[in-house]
């Protein structure tokens, strides 16, 4: 019986489509001004851009963070990768960042990330009229499991801004900021 890796497939999507969005950028004529490109040049690579990098960003989410599976990490991490975090300190460098992770096992309950709908914003960097980055900002809340039959509950939310660079003409994680983690209001 054939055995598929969804995980892994959707990854090689996403990296190919990545890629054909960084590709088509640079094929597109240089229609700078001052060197800044006509804005509505960047509204359709903004468009392509948030798709790739939204769902990116929700993979290494659902992967690393409510599965454990810390693997896509190696592969979406700059090497260099810098981590702050409002609450835990800062990690600054892809093994620390990864190890730093790899705490969400050794918990006494299961947590869980969710994306708050509607909070995501992407934000492309150009030089000279090239996508070299983007900014990714988005809220996302916090629940645990604990292992009785308790329902899960909400620990915490949080903002978080992502830089997103072009590494060999592959998207990567190079800097994070966690930051106004909110524990919810007691009724």
């Amino acid at each position: 019986m054939l055995k598929i890796n969804f995980p892994k497939i959707k990854c090689l999507a996403i990296v190919l489509i990545a890629g054909l969005c960084v590709q088509s950028c640079k094929d597109k004529p240089n229609n700078s001004v001052h060197g800044r490109k006509d804005i509505q040049d960047h509204k359709s690579e903004k468009d392509s851009l948030f798709h790739i990098l939204k769902a990116k960003d929700s993979m290494m989410f659902e992967l690393a963070y409510n599965q454990l599976n810390f693997s896509i990490l190696d592969e979406i991490a700059a090497d260099d990768i810098e981590f702050y975090h409002d609450q835990s300190g800062a990690t600054y460098n892809k093994t620390d960042f990864i190890n730093g992770m790899d705490g969400l096992t050794r918990l006494d309950y299961k947590a869980r990330r969710e994306l708050n709908a509607g909070t995501t914003e992407v934000f492309p960097l150009f030089n000279n009229g090239e996508l070299y980055a983007a900014i990714l900002m988005a809220e996302h809340s916090f629940y645990a499991k604990e292992l009785n039959d308790k329902p899960e509950y909400l620990t915490s939310t949080a903002k978080y801004t992502t830089l997103w660079i072009i590494q060999e003409g592959e998207w990567k994680m190079s800097r994070i900021y966690s930051y106004d983690h909110q524990s919810p209001k007691q009724d």
